[in-house]
Formats: structure tokens, C-alpha cells, sequence
């Protein structure tokens, strides 16, 4: 799905969607305020799209005004959406309290910081989440957007697949470390969630292949430590794609078929200095204030709680004494002790 605005006079909205079926007429759902909501089809001839292939007909340009949308004017809070999918086409939002700047919230865990996020998009005027769940088109045309300067978005997908378009669009961007057990232990307690007849819809809402790889799990007894070590030992293709140096291969891999350059962790280390805010989970506190100094704002982010459960951390700590589960993320532990040395020296010694 391709998009953009051409023009907001108020009055009247002049823009184009391209959906993922090319021989589709799209739909666009105008949210005039939280309880009227107007959809219209497309209209407006496109040519350019229909010569360059990228639909059947070129019917893909809308017009929305007084006449076909009452009250368009008025609506200082509006916001367009794509019939089929959902995805923000378009957002009206007040100057004030705004940033102006376009900002990527690299996101590493498989359960989303969804509280970082929640502190931020309301800053924004164009705002996205869980980019790893859309189409490649989609988040490029998101990245690409020529009408807004303030853009905020997040999602668990490859550093060095999007950091040319990221930087040739003056994005910054910033992204918090996790403790490498902590996430292993977060996300082997998913798969088991996952593996539940009454999670399914939930689950592929979080990532589509959970279903898949918590069917390997199922049956596995996680408090049996000789079961899980057996488990991680002789991992399937598609659980070691979850669990192997998630971390090391979200930063340094080419795209999600190739593995990372060697060394791996250099590679890793590497693109965290490429990018404007790096940050640790137990001191989330430094990152906002980092991260409010990258966009320069002009007062500090409000704190956001982020404090692991107790069975994550209990979790954690029985698979530290695991070999086959150090062995998985090897990688991810020398790029994340390389990053808490930075980032958390420790006190010097007292004389």
C-alpha cells in the first residue's frame, strides 16, 4: 500500500491510496472525531500510477469536502484511514505541543515497550506502530511521507534494510537495550502463551510466526529444567530464527534471509554508533532525556515505567545457569555488555 497527501485547505483534502491489489478501488474511512466516521471510494484519476503500473485502473485519487464529507472543515482533530487495513493515511494535529522532527523507535523485544510509545505518538502528527506487521510497500511509503515533518513511528524491523531511506528522509533514531535472558525468558513464556488453543488470534496480532513456532513448545514443560535445556538444544529452524541473536541480527544483518557480517557483535556495536539515542531498559530515565535531546524539545519526556515481571526475571535467571541458552545468544550478550559498559560505567573504586 502506497499513499500521500497533496493537499489539507481545510475545506477540502486532495490526496491518493494505492492498495496492495492493484485491481482494487481503495477505500478511505475519514474519522471526524471518535464517534462519525465517513467512508468514500476513490474517484480521481491518477494517471501516473496507471502508467507506472502500479494499479490497473489509476483510480486511486480522492477529494474529500463539504460535499461528500460535512463537517471536513470543522474537524480540527481529524484523521483518514485505509478502508481495508486501518493504516493512518492522514492526521490533523494542533501546533502546539508538537515535534517537528521524524523519529524511529528501533524496537528490539518481541512483546512491544507499548508505553514508550503511548508517551510519544501524541506528539506527533503522524504517527505508527508495530512496523514489522505491515507490508515492505507500506512502511516505505510511511518513511517517504512528503507532507509532514512529524512523523513518529516504531517496530522490530531490520537496521540496515531501512537505514538508507531513514537517513535520506533525516529521520532519527534511537533504540533500547534489553538484558538478552530477560528477552529469551519473555519470549519462551510467549511461546508457551502462544501455544494456547485461546491465544491464536492474540498471538498473530503480536507476530504472525508465533503460531508456528509455539507448536514446538507446546508440550514442553518450562519449569523441567532437563526438558527445556533438551528444547534448547535441539531447536527447530523456525524456534532458533526467534531465540538465536535476535538482537545481533535486527542491527547487523542485511535483511531477514542473510546473516550478519563477521564478526557479528562488531557488526552489531557498529550500528548502534550510527544511531542518535542508544539506551538501556533499567534506565529508561537516561534514554527519554537522550532521546528529548536528539529532537530537541524543550522540556524533558515524562518517566515511563518499564520494570519487568517477576517471572520474567526469575525465568531469566534459571536460564543463566543453561548453557544451551547462552550458547543461542552468545552474540547478543557481548554486544550487550560492550553497550552497558558505555552506556552504565561502573563506580570507580574507592581509594
Amino acid at each position: 500500500m502506497l499513499f500521500s497527501i497533496d493537499d489539507d485547505m481545510g475545506e477540502r483534502i486532495i490526496g491518493w491510496l494505492m492498495p496492495d491489489n492493484p485491481a482494487a478501488t481503495p477505500r478511505i474511512i475519514v474519522h471526524l472525531d471518535p464517534e462519525h466516521h465517513i467512508a468514500i471510494d476513490a474517484f480521481v484519476y491518477r494517471p501516473l500510477l496507471k502508467e507506472q503500473g502500479l494499479h490497473n485502473s489509476g483510480v486511486c485519487g480522492f477529494v474529500a469536502d463539504e460535499s461528500n464529507c460535512p463537517g471536513i472543515a470543522a474537524a480540527a482533530h481529524l484523521e483518514i484511514r485505509d478502508g481495508e487495513n486501518n493504516v493512518l493515511i492522514y492526521r490533523r494535529h494542533p501546533d502546539d505541543n508538537r515535534i517537528d522532527s521524524k523519529f524511529l523507535r528501533l524496537e528490539t523485544q518481541l512483546f512491544r515497550s507499548s508505553n514508550l510509545d503511548e508517551m510519544l505518538i501524541g506528539r506527533f502528527q503522524m504517527p505508527y506502530r508495530s512496523l514489522e506487521l505491515l507490508p515492505e510497500e507500506t512502511t516505505r511509503s510511511i518513511f517517504a511521507i512528503p507532507f509532514s515533518n512529524s512523523i513518529f513511528a516504531s517496530g522490530r524491523i531490520f537496521w540496515r534494510v531501512w537505514e538508507p531511506l531513514l537517513r535520506d528522509r533525516g529521520f532519527k533514531v534511537g533504540v533500547l537495550l534489553r538484558d538478552p535472558f530477560e528477552e529469551m525468558s519473555e519470549r519462551l513464556l510467549i511461546l508457551k502463551w502462544a501455544s494456547l488453543p485461546e491465544a491464536a488470534a492474540n498471538a498473530n496480532a503480536l507476530m504472525p510466526a508465533l503460531q508456528t513456532c509455539a507448536g514446538h513448545i507446546r508440550h514442553v514443560d518450562l519449569s523441567d529444567s532437563a526438558a527445556l535445556e533438551g528444547l534448547l538444544l535441539r531447536a527447530s529452524d523456525e524456534l532458533r530464527t526467534l531465540l538465536y541473536n535476535p538482537l545481533v541480527y535486527q542491527l547487523a544483518a542485511p535483511n531477514a534471509f542473510d546473516p550478519p557480517p563477521n564478526p557479528a557483535p562488531a557488526a552489531a556495536l557498529d550500528s548502534l554508533a550510527e544511531l542518535d539515542a542508544v539506551g538501556l531498559r533499567d534506565d529508561v530515565d537516561s534514554f527519554l532525556d537522550l532521546v528529548g535531546a536528539v529532537l530537541d524539545l524543550p522540556e524533558p519526556l515524562p518517566s515511563v515505567a518499564l520494570g519487568p515481571s517477576k517471572t520474567v526475571t526469575g525465568f531469566a535467571d534459571i536460564l543463566r545457569e543453561m548453557s544451551a541458552a547462552r550458547a543461542l545468544i552468545e552474540q547478543d550478550l557481548d554486544v550487550y555488555a560492550e553497550a552497558r559498559r558505555v552506556l552504565a560505567p561502573a563506580p570507580a573504586a574507592s581509594a
